[in-house]
């Protein structure tokens, strides 16, 4: 078994209980199979980047799983008849980058204790601005003077029609 992942988009007019019924049909049909649910992330209903069936919402949730490809063509074809379904998108997992992942996860985990640690021990040092210390000044930075006044730019000579539009056909 390999592992994948899979978005799902869902038109906006459905209700929390269609949206959870569609995520509990995606999940019986994997575990059928003989899969097994690794996680599902329900992102709820966020806006598109472009209109899909006049819609500019959508429902999205992405479920990561492991299973055979058969049961994934199967979930695809499923996804493909359902009309509330307006996009989907099914990714296999590479074990190089789920190892990947996995380092990234653990260093993220360690760094996290690791601050929380430091957090404890320097609370006392710190001022009011964190552990960023004063700023000091900022030098000069110069007159720059009055930005409205530009002064005199001289005769900027002949700059083309400007009044006429190329495509008036004037």
């Amino acid at each position: 078994m390999r592992q994948y992942e899979t978005m799902v988009l869902l038109s906006p007019n459905l209700t929390e209980e269609a949206v959870e019924e569609s995520v509990q049909n995606f999940s019986n049909q994997v575990t059928a199979g003989g899969g097994e649910i690794l996680k599902v992330d329900r992102w709820g209903k966020k806006r598109l980047a472009y209109p899909i069936q006049r819609q500019r919402h959508g429902f999205y949730y992405v479920v990561t799983y492991m299973a055979e490809s058969s049961v994934v063509q199967g979930i695809e074809r499923g996804l493909r008849l359902n009309e509330d379904a307006y996009r989907y998108m099914t990714v296999r997992m590479d074990p190089v980058l789920l190892r990947k992942l996995d380092r990234n996860e653990q260093n993220a985990k360690r760094q996290a204790a690791r601050q929380q640690l430091e957090g404890r021990r320097g609370e006392d040092e710190r001022g009011e601005r964190g552990d960023r210390g004063e700023r000091g000044d900022r030098g000069d930075r110069g007159d720059r003077g009055d930005r409205g006044d530009r002064g005199d730019r001289g005769d900027r000579g002949d700059r083309g029609d400007r009044g006429r539009s190329r495509y008036s056909g004037d």
